[in-house]
């Protein structure tokens, strides 16, 4: 096995990596307000066996990570980490997805570090209703954390903005117009399923068509070519100077090009976002077993389907919530 590749043929380069279930955030789509713990830190992978997986990858072709949480920055000496992958591993790109909450403080040593690029996650520019999504924080401060990270040469950033029908739509031309004042790419996401603190259903998704419609009210779009291996994102250029990219794992998935696999922080390996197949990693790492490891990286690809099925389903429940999956 030189290449991790399924049974039906999707080649495997891309790798996101959770390295807490922490946050210092409470967004009710992804961590619920009543009956829910954290996982046990007895539970959670140490950077040195996180290290052992990761060598291990780069040699059969992951050749990008992306380090994820929970709130990755809230979890201490993750710039030692990134610095050890970088020197210790075959990984070309590091990047980071984050609430922005801690960017003022860590934006400069991640450059240093390591770091390629990060997603900074935002799904309201309103000031009350941001405080009211993420439990109250204070989005001006997720602006000047923007601003560390472009100040520290890390570029390009993009913001993540998950849409919900009747709470956040109406702020879809506001995204557009933050884009083009603050050199940023926003990329709009269906609202996905995971995490089951209010109830999703298909009435919540605002689908991709339905955000481009809305869009060319007010902007002319031109498209951009992808590159191969560059993501599901289908990205525009608008006629104010705005980068925006749609992503509509709903709508329109794009499970056939698939080439991404995900390490909670607990040590399983999921092999796809939206089902709750997962194959436990934790054995082979804490022995050390290159063998073993990658014969469960085979079983995960095999219990790998061709395509999810959340179109087709009214509602539905997943046992494990974003913030223990690592999105």
């Amino acid at each position: 096995m030189n290449e991790l590749t399924d049974k039906y043929g999707r080649t495997y380069r891309y790798l996101r990596v959770s390295v807490t279930d922490r946050c210092n955030f409470r967004c009710k789509y992804c961590i619920p307000t009543h009956n829910f713990k954290f996982i046990d830190h007895s539970e959670i992978l140490r950077y040195e066996d996180l290290l052992f997986a990761l060598k291990i990858f780069s040699k059969y072709g992951i050749k990008k990570i992306r380090l994820t949480g929970g709130e990755p920055l809230v979890r201490k000496g993750l710039t030692d980490f990134i610095r050890n992958i970088k020197s210790e591993t075959d990984i070309e790109e590091i990047t980071l997805t984050t609430n922005g909450s801690l960017l003022t403080q860590f934006a400069e040593n991640l450059k240093k570090a390591g770091i390629n690029r990060i997603n900074v996650s935002i799904d309201s520019l309103k000031p009350e209703r941001y405080q009211l999504i993420t439990g109250g924080f204070d989005l001006n401060n997720i602006i000047d954390g923007i601003k560390s990270a472009q100040d520290a040469g890390l570029f390009p950033i993009k913001i993540n903005t998950v849409l919900i029908k009747g709470f956040n739509d109406d702020e879809i031309v506001d995204f557009c117009h933050f884009a083009a004042d603050n050199n940023v790419t926003v990329r709009f996401i269906e609202f996905m399923p995971i995490g089951n603190s209010i109830g999703w259903n298909k009435d919540a998704i605002i689908r991709g068509k339905e955000i481009l419609d809305i869009i060319r009210e007010h902007f002319s779009l031109t498209k951009i070519e992808k590159h191969k291996f560059e993501g599901p994102a289908l990205n525009y250029k608008l006629s104010n100077g705005a980068r925006i990219g749609i992503i509509t794992p709903i709508s329109n998935h794009f499970c056939g090009e698939c080439d991404k696999l995900r390490i909670t922080p607990d040590g399983k390996l999921r092999p796809c976002l939206l089902s709750d197949r997962e194959i436990d990693l934790t054995y082979a790492i804490k022995m050390r077993d290159e063998d073993l490891f990658l014969k469960k990286i085979k079983e995960s690809l095999d219990i790998k389907d061709w395509s999810h099925h959340i179109s087709d389903c009214e509602s539905i429940k997943f046992n494990r919530t974003m913030s223990k999956i690592g999105g």
